[in-house]
């Protein structure tokens, strides 16, 4: 299975120039939700709906930097 993380930053120029962000922001989201446990804080985060900072805080405390370093570039 490709990296949801990298495909996320593969794709971010295009998404930009067409006005795609948002498509694959929600598509990197739902992707790494799929790979977590239910009972990870993240996936319990994600699942909640918590706004995109609550959830990059919440996973860099997962340990899952990348994912959180996604979430932050998309809120800046």
């Amino acid at each position: 299975m490709k990296d949801p993380v990298a495909d996320f930053w593969g794709n971010i120029e295009c998404a930009l120039d067409q006005g795609g962000f948002r498509y694959i922001l929600d598509d990197l989201v739902s992707k790494v939700r799929a790979q977590l446990d239910d009972s990870s804080m993240t996936a319990l985060s994600i699942d909640r709906h918590d706004p995109y900072s609550d959830i990059a805080a919440i996973a860099q405390k997962d340990g899952l930097e990348d994912f959180a370093l996604a979430l932050r570039f998309a809120n800046d």
